[in-house]
Protein backbone atom coordinates (compact mmCIF):
# COMPACT_ATOMS: atom_id res chain seq x y z
CA UNK A 1 0.00 0.00 0.00
CA UNK A 2 1.41 3.52 -0.90
CA UNK A 3 2.08 5.47 1.92
CA UNK A 4 4.39 8.08 0.54
CA UNK A 5 5.14 10.27 -2.04
CA UNK A 6 7.76 11.90 -3.80
CA UNK A 7 8.39 15.76 -3.72
CA UNK A 8 11.29 17.59 -4.79
CA UNK A 9 13.41 14.40 -4.72
CA UNK A 10 12.11 13.34 -1.27
CA UNK A 11 9.78 10.81 0.48
CA UNK A 12 7.22 12.77 2.15
CA UNK A 13 4.11 10.42 4.24
CA UNK A 14 0.55 11.03 2.83
CA UNK A 15 -1.02 13.96 5.04
CA UNK A 16 -4.67 13.56 4.30
CA UNK A 17 -7.31 16.34 3.75
CA UNK A 18 -10.47 15.80 5.81
CA UNK A 19 -13.69 16.81 4.09
CA UNK A 20 -16.73 16.78 6.95
CA UNK A 21 -20.33 16.72 5.75
CA UNK A 22 -23.73 17.00 6.90
CA UNK A 23 -26.93 18.29 6.49
CA UNK A 24 -30.85 17.00 7.43
CA UNK A 25 -31.42 13.56 7.00
CA UNK A 26 -32.76 13.74 2.68
CA UNK A 27 -31.02 16.89 2.09
CA UNK A 28 -28.98 15.05 -0.38
CA UNK A 29 -25.22 13.94 1.25
CA UNK A 30 -25.37 10.32 -0.51
CA UNK A 31 -26.13 12.43 -3.52
CA UNK A 32 -22.63 14.78 -2.93
CA UNK A 33 -20.40 11.38 -1.66
CA UNK A 34 -21.05 9.70 -4.72
CA UNK A 35 -19.83 12.83 -6.89
CA UNK A 36 -17.17 12.88 -4.83
CA UNK A 37 -15.89 9.41 -5.35
CA UNK A 38 -16.99 9.84 -9.07
CA UNK A 39 -14.53 12.63 -9.46
CA UNK A 40 -11.51 11.16 -7.53
CA UNK A 41 -12.02 8.31 -7.83
CA UNK A 42 -9.18 5.61 -5.45
CA UNK A 43 -7.45 9.18 -3.95
CA UNK A 44 -10.78 9.26 -1.63
CA UNK A 45 -12.10 7.42 1.37
CA UNK A 46 -16.02 7.73 2.39
CA UNK A 47 -16.19 6.93 6.20
CA UNK A 48 -19.88 7.01 7.35
CA UNK A 49 -20.64 7.84 10.76
CA UNK A 50 -23.80 5.99 9.73
CA UNK A 51 -22.15 2.80 9.93
CA UNK A 52 -21.02 3.06 13.96
CA UNK A 53 -24.68 3.07 15.46
CA UNK A 54 -24.91 0.92 18.38
CA UNK A 55 -27.41 -1.81 18.55
CA UNK A 56 -31.31 -1.52 19.51
CA UNK A 57 -30.97 -2.22 23.13
CA UNK A 58 -28.58 0.76 23.52
CA UNK A 59 -30.57 3.10 22.07
CA UNK A 60 -32.61 5.93 23.91
CA UNK A 61 -36.42 4.90 24.10
CA UNK A 62 -38.63 7.61 24.21
CA UNK A 63 -42.28 8.56 25.64
CA UNK A 64 -43.53 6.35 22.59
CA UNK A 65 -41.72 3.20 23.40
CA UNK A 66 -39.53 4.00 20.17
CA UNK A 67 -36.27 3.74 19.55
CA UNK A 68 -34.23 7.25 18.80
CA UNK A 69 -31.99 6.87 16.44
CA UNK A 70 -31.45 10.57 15.85
CA UNK A 71 -29.25 11.57 18.85
CA UNK A 72 -25.09 12.07 19.19
CA UNK A 73 -25.29 9.23 22.38
CA UNK A 74 -26.52 6.89 19.31
CA UNK A 75 -23.42 6.09 17.91
CA UNK A 76 -19.92 4.56 18.66
CA UNK A 77 -18.48 7.87 18.26
CA UNK A 78 -15.19 6.90 20.28
CA UNK A 79 -14.88 3.84 18.13
CA UNK A 80 -15.71 6.43 14.61
CA UNK A 81 -13.10 8.80 16.11
CA UNK A 82 -10.40 5.78 16.48
CA UNK A 83 -10.66 4.92 13.19
CA UNK A 84 -10.72 7.93 11.28
CA UNK A 85 -7.66 8.20 13.46
CA UNK A 86 -6.47 5.10 11.99
CA UNK A 87 -7.26 6.50 8.38
CA UNK A 88 -5.31 9.60 8.88
CA UNK A 89 -1.81 7.42 9.87
CA UNK A 90 -2.73 5.55 6.58
CA UNK A 91 -4.04 2.37 8.26
CA UNK A 92 -6.82 0.42 6.99
CA UNK A 93 -9.24 0.14 9.09
CA UNK A 94 -12.13 -2.76 9.20
CA UNK A 95 -15.90 -2.37 10.52
CA UNK A 96 -18.71 -4.26 10.80
CA UNK A 97 -21.54 -1.59 8.55
CA UNK A 98 -24.91 -1.46 10.29
CA UNK A 99 -27.93 -2.86 8.95
CA UNK A 100 -30.42 -0.43 10.40
CA UNK A 101 -34.04 -2.53 10.93
CA UNK A 102 -32.58 -4.96 8.83
CA UNK A 103 -32.05 -7.70 11.79
CA UNK A 104 -31.66 -11.03 10.20
CA UNK A 105 -29.79 -9.37 7.42
CA UNK A 106 -26.38 -11.19 7.32
CA UNK A 107 -23.36 -9.12 8.55
CA UNK A 108 -21.48 -7.29 6.06
CA UNK A 109 -17.32 -6.23 7.25
CA UNK A 110 -15.95 -3.79 4.98
CA UNK A 111 -12.27 -2.96 5.42
CA UNK A 112 -11.77 0.99 4.46
CA UNK A 113 -8.29 1.57 2.95
CA UNK A 114 -6.64 5.16 3.73
CA UNK A 115 -6.86 7.89 0.83
CA UNK A 116 -5.48 11.47 0.33
CA UNK A 117 -8.81 12.66 0.99
CA UNK A 118 -11.01 11.15 3.76
CA UNK A 119 -14.62 12.35 3.54
CA UNK A 120 -16.47 12.00 6.72
CA UNK A 121 -19.90 11.89 6.86
CA UNK A 122 -23.18 11.87 8.85
CA UNK A 123 -25.60 13.60 10.70
CA UNK A 124 -23.11 14.37 13.75
CA UNK A 125 -19.35 14.43 12.56
CA UNK A 126 -19.36 18.35 13.58
CA UNK A 127 -20.92 17.53 16.88
CA UNK A 128 -18.85 15.47 18.11
CA UNK A 129 -15.85 17.56 18.92
CA UNK A 130 -12.98 15.16 18.69
CA UNK A 131 -13.60 14.31 15.09
CA UNK A 132 -14.51 18.20 14.03
CA UNK A 133 -11.38 19.48 15.37
CA UNK A 134 -9.87 16.69 12.41
CA UNK A 135 -11.68 18.08 9.67
CA UNK A 136 -9.89 20.41 7.35
CA UNK A 137 -13.11 21.20 5.26
CA UNK A 138 -16.57 21.42 6.27
CA UNK A 139 -19.46 21.19 3.60
CA UNK A 140 -23.36 21.52 4.92
CA UNK A 141 -25.87 20.06 2.55
CA UNK A 142 -28.85 22.43 2.35
CA UNK A 143 -32.38 21.52 0.75
CA UNK A 144 -36.10 22.04 1.08
CA UNK A 145 -37.22 20.40 4.50
CA UNK A 146 -40.40 18.96 2.72
CA UNK A 147 -38.33 17.77 0.24
CA UNK A 148 -36.45 15.75 2.38
CA UNK A 149 -39.00 14.14 4.14
CA UNK A 150 -40.22 12.55 1.62
CA UNK A 151 -37.16 11.34 0.19
CA UNK A 152 -36.17 10.02 3.95
CA UNK A 153 -40.09 8.56 4.01
CA UNK A 154 -39.37 6.67 0.78
CA UNK A 155 -36.37 5.30 1.88
CA UNK A 156 -37.19 4.27 5.15
CA UNK A 157 -40.13 2.11 3.72
CA UNK A 158 -38.09 0.88 0.80
CA UNK A 159 -34.47 0.24 1.97
CA UNK A 160 -34.80 -0.18 5.67
CA UNK A 161 -37.96 -1.86 6.37
CA UNK A 162 -39.26 0.75 8.45
CA UNK A 163 -43.68 0.84 8.71
CA UNK A 164 -44.82 4.58 7.52
CA UNK A 165 -46.05 4.99 10.98
CA UNK A 166 -42.60 4.68 12.84
CA UNK A 167 -40.72 6.86 9.83
CA UNK A 168 -43.18 9.96 10.54
CA UNK A 169 -42.92 9.56 14.01
CA UNK A 170 -38.90 9.79 13.91
CA UNK A 171 -39.26 12.62 11.55
CA UNK A 172 -41.39 14.92 14.15
CA UNK A 173 -40.24 13.61 17.31
CA UNK A 174 -36.56 12.55 16.61
CA UNK A 175 -35.08 14.06 13.26
CA UNK A 176 -35.93 17.58 13.52
CA UNK A 177 -35.74 18.02 16.61
CA UNK A 178 -32.00 16.55 16.53
CA UNK A 179 -31.72 18.51 13.22
CA UNK A 180 -31.93 21.99 15.21
CA UNK A 181 -30.28 20.88 18.16
CA UNK A 182 -27.18 19.10 16.95
CA UNK A 183 -26.73 19.74 12.66
CA UNK A 184 -28.37 23.16 12.17
CA UNK A 185 -25.90 25.03 14.61
CA UNK A 186 -23.16 24.06 12.61
CA UNK A 187 -24.54 25.56 9.07
CA UNK A 188 -22.57 28.93 9.61
CA UNK A 189 -18.92 27.56 10.45
CA UNK A 190 -19.35 25.61 7.53
CA UNK A 191 -16.85 26.49 4.44
CA UNK A 192 -19.36 25.69 2.00
CA UNK A 193 -23.13 25.54 1.93
CA UNK A 194 -24.65 23.76 -0.67
CA UNK A 195 -28.44 24.23 -1.44
CA UNK A 196 -29.15 20.64 -3.09
CA UNK A 197 -30.50 21.54 -6.40
CA UNK A 198 -29.72 20.68 -9.92
CA UNK A 199 -26.30 19.09 -10.89
CA UNK A 200 -23.68 18.84 -8.31
CA UNK A 201 -20.91 19.97 -11.19
CA UNK A 202 -20.18 23.81 -9.82
CA UNK A 203 -19.91 22.72 -6.22
CA UNK A 204 -17.88 19.79 -6.96
CA UNK A 205 -15.51 22.20 -8.87
CA UNK A 206 -15.38 24.97 -5.98
CA UNK A 207 -14.85 21.85 -2.89
CA UNK A 208 -12.06 20.49 -5.66
CA UNK A 209 -10.49 23.94 -5.74
CA UNK A 210 -10.25 23.96 -1.87
CA UNK A 211 -8.27 20.50 -1.86
CA UNK A 212 -6.18 22.00 -4.09
CA UNK A 213 -5.05 25.34 -2.26
CA UNK A 214 -5.20 23.94 0.93
CA UNK A 215 -4.21 20.08 1.03
CA UNK A 216 -1.16 19.48 2.53
CA UNK A 217 1.40 18.92 -0.42
CA UNK A 218 1.70 15.41 -0.19
CA UNK A 219 -1.69 15.17 -1.45
CA UNK A 220 -1.32 17.51 -4.35
CA UNK A 221 1.67 15.16 -5.36
CA UNK A 222 -0.89 12.38 -4.65
CA UNK A 223 -3.84 13.89 -6.21
CA UNK A 224 -1.55 14.56 -9.98
CA UNK A 225 0.55 11.59 -9.93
Amino acid sequence: MKTETKLEGKSMKIEPFVVGMTGLSGAGKTFYVDALKDKFGKNITVVGFDDYYKPLEMQHIDEFGEANYDLPSALYSDKFYQDLMQLIEYHPVTLKKYQFEHYDAPEVIETLSPAPILLVEGLFVMEFHPVDALLNYRVFIDCDTDLCYHRRLKRDIAERNIPEARSVHQWEHHVMPAYNQFIFPHKERCDIVIWNEGTADHNIDVISKAIMEQAHPSVIEALLS
